[in-house]
């Protein structure tokens, strides 16, 4: 397949992966086994071959991200239950992936720290939003002026989620209690009444640009000096996300207060958590298979 046309259908998956929960965007690169050309390319952005790569990316992630967020948004008012567990289960189909690459490798009991340091990052910072919990839709609806600089430092910690396999951009949004707040501010009427939601999106957007920026650096580093090391950290930030994916500000509220519908709701999640892992594991297969016979 032609490198650009493989680079922009890597862009629509990532742009997906940013509004889906439970898919993290380096993940499905470790998939399309385009991991370490991504975090180099991002390194040396401006080099023209690096450019070359990321532009039709870009274009594809914008796409996948409008289509994505709007898709997202309906079946979050059928049933967020189900959803999210259904997006669980695309983020443990996509765990072997990530395992893969530090089979054969030697291993070295540091190993163990660096996977419990990973695990524990994102279920603290879940268990931190539940038990000092902060009014996000109000402080979306009137926020004051440290609130924007929140913003950028969030849009920061997201880009992290889209360099490093593991974190879910969407799974952080949830632990911090955002997600379902972000998700229904999108909205013609509710922008009109309330225009700094637009600075609000805006500055997120900046946050990540510069995360993406600066952090790609550092990531293309530890992959060139120590990445078994790394990818022992990214397996235990998999593992630790998708705890944080049913354990979280969102959840925790509709677990305690359950609807009519909960149970039909509940088994319907099963269901659509088994066939999603199933769905992301049999396309790794796929991938996996062609490029060993090529």
């Amino acid at each position: 397949m032609n490198e650009r046309i493989k680079s922009a259908i890597l862009g629509l998956f990532i742009g997906l992966a940013i509004i889906v929960p439970g898919l993290s965007g380096a993940q499905i690169a470790i998939i399309f086994k385009l991991y370490d050309k991504l975090m180099a390319s991002l390194a040396h952005l401006f080099n023209k071959k690096s450019l070359l790569f990321i532009i039709p990316l870009a274009i594809g992630g914008i796409i996948g991200f409008v289509v994505g967020f709007f898709a997202i948004q309906k079946l979050l008012a059928i049933s967020t239950i189900a959803i999210v567990f259904l997006f669980a289960g695309l983020m443990l189909g996509a765990m072997p992936g990530v395992v893969d690459e530090v089979k054969g490798q030697k291993f070295k009991n540091v190993y163990i720290f660096n996977c419990l340091i990973g695990f524990i990052l994102p279920v603290i910072i879940s268990f931190a939003s539940i038990y000092f919990q902060v009014d996000m839709s109000n402080l979306v609806a009137n926020p004051p002026l440290y609130f924007y600089f929140v913003i950028i430092l969030i849009g920061i910690l997201l880009s992290l989620t889209q360099l490093i396999p593991g974190l879910s951009a969407t799974s952080i949004l949830l632990s911090l209690g955002l997600y379902k707040v972000l998700m229904e501010n999108i909205d013609l009427n509710n922008i009109l009444n309330n225009p700094h939601i637009i600075l609000i999106y805006a500055l997120l957007v900046v946050g990540v640009i510069i995360g993406i920026l600066s952090i790609s650096k550092f990531i293309n580093h530890y992959l060139t000096t120590c990445k078994t090391g790394f990818y022992y950290l990214i397996i235990g930030l998999c593992i630790g996300n998708l705890f944080v994916m049913f354990y979280n500000p969102e959840m925790y509220v509709l677990f305690l207060n359950p609807s009519s519908n909960f149970n039909i709701e509940l088994i319907v999640g099963i269901i659509l958590f088994i066939v999603g892992a199933t769905f992301i594991y049999l396309i790794y297969r796929y991938t996996k298979k062609r490029d060993l016979s090529n």
